[in-house]
């Protein structure tokens, strides 16, 4: 990818909101041996991730629409210097949701 903040990133997994926060839900895709064996059931029951303020905001940027540059906008002027260094904070939040494959990550042509 050539620049990072160009990348437009979308949600892979289902999401509730209660009380501005938002709880993602999503299901394990490899189990190990052992779940699969003795825990079928639970292998298929979602996990859940509890978002904070921050997180559930960038999480709900996460539409498809907006590049990461944009996000880090929107960002900065809903929580001023709460967030800041934004574009750090935006950008981990990010890299955390792809590398757990909670988000996909496109570049636009």
């Amino acid at each position: 990818m050539n620049d990072f903040k160009q990348v437009i990133p979308v949600r892979n997994c289902e999401y509730e909101i209660n009380d501005n926060l938002v709880t993602v839900l999503y299901v394990n895709r490899k189990p190990s041996f052992i779940e699969r064996i003795f825990f079928k059931k639970l292998s298929k029951k979602p996990y859940k991730i509890d978002l904070d303020e921050v997180g559930s905001f960038i999480w709900q940027e996460l539409d498809g629409k907006k590049n990461i540059d944009e996000i880090i906008k929107i960002a900065e002027e809903n929580f001023l210097e709460k967030i800041e260094p934004a574009d750090e904070r935006v950008e981990l939040f990010i890299k955390q949701m792809h590398k757990n494959k909670l988000i996909s990550l496109y570049e636009k042509k």
